[in-house]
């Protein structure tokens, strides 16, 4: 019961931090010296058609009426409207949304997947051929940003190589998708075309790596790290001299008590991922939320921008929150 309270005390922290944003973002918008009307319908158009405008959305009345009007258009749900699409926001965040999921998510489960035996591996096996190649790969990934590695994927996996597709979409043109999750990966798969479903792994192959390359550095880094701390301290040397098995004292106690930190930073990366996958977006025309709300903030087009930020940050709020929900499991010791 304590647990479920601490949840629920945590998803009521979310409202106050929500309205923040909102504010922030909403004051950033109306403050910069651009006037999106003059670039919607010209810088020609008549006065009183401009003026007639600028009175129905409310642009001419003082700053915290305009933020009452937008509240209630985030409250009946439309999240406001999008000036450059002519649709409410809503609408066109839930066409893009998946798709930035969706390159997270993998992006997340192939960091997990390669970073943690990595440096598993590296600790148990210190000063090896296997840990000299994790501490390259870890400095490598360290040194170099997403948008930089995901230039050179493109350069050699397109432009040298030709073994992935052009960086351009989620999936072969030609091919169709039906759109049930908006996720390319799970809708194929309900759909049975295998074709399309080997189309979309290889349009993930090179954003996802350039992405996860950097965040898996940084976590592999730490997953060495803590298990060469557990690996020395007392009670492993303890079990050592009791007679068991190496197998057992790595991979049974030491990588439980060695998880603790590593769970810290899988929720950092989850929470970082949404602003990364903005930059990966554009450097690979991937038709998701982030590109959408840079491209709106282009055209001074402000409401999908409030509307990422608004998500970007409840996102990272519940990715914390699981962190902590892990802890205890992981840790007995530690409760809410």
């Amino acid at each position: 019961m304590k647990g479920f309270g601490y949840i629920f005390r945590r998803l009521v922290a979310l409202i106050p931090v929500t309205l923040g944003v909102l504010i922030i973002v909403f004051v950033i918008g109306r403050i910069v010296p651009a006037d999106p009307l003059s670039f919607f319908i010209g810088q020609e158009a008549d006065a009183e058609l401009i003026e007639r405008i600028r009175n129905e959305l409310h642009l001419d009345e003082p700053l915290w009426t305009q933020f009452y009007y937008y509240v209630q258009d985030i409250l009946n749900g439309s999240l406001g409207m999008s000036w450059s699409t002519r649709n409410p926001v809503s609408k066109d965040l839930m066409e893009k949304l998946p798709a930035t999921f969706e390159l997270i998510l993998v992006s997340l489960i192939v960091t997990v997947v390669i970073a943690i035996p990595l440096g598993v591996i590296g600790a148990v096996k210190r000063d090896s051929v296997t840990d000299h190649f994790t501490r390259i790969v870890s400095l490598s990934g360290v040194s170099m940003p997403g948008f930089w590695v995901g230039l050179l994927l493109i350069f050699f996996l397109y432009y040298l190589l030709g073994w992935t597709p052009p960086p351009m979409g989620r999936i072969k043109m030609g091919l169709s998708v039906e759109r049930v999750t908006g996720f390319y990966l799970i809708d194929t798969l309900l759909a049975g075309d295998l074709e399309a479903f080997g189309s979309v792994c290889l349009y993930l192959i090179s954003p996802v790596s350039a992405i996860a390359f950097r965040q898996l550095a940084q976590l592999t880094r730490l997953v060495r790290s803590t298990m060469i701390e557990v690996l020395n301290s007392d009670y492993i040397q303890a079990a050592r001299s009791q007679g068991l098995r190496s197998r057992m004292i790595n991979y049974r106690l030491a990588l439980k008590n060695a998880m603790l930190p590593p769970v810290t930073q899988i929720g950092l990366i989850a929470g970082n991922l949404i602003g990364v996958a903005v930059i990966i977006e554009i450097v690979f025309a991937w038709p998701g939320a982030g590109s959408w709300a840079v491209d709106a903030a282009l055209a001074g087009d402000f409401a999908p921008v409030q509307a990422f930020a608004v998500i970007a940050a409840i996102a990272r709020v519940l990715i914390f929150l699981v962190a902590d929900i892990a802890y205890t499991k992981l840790d007995p010791r530690i409760t809410f």
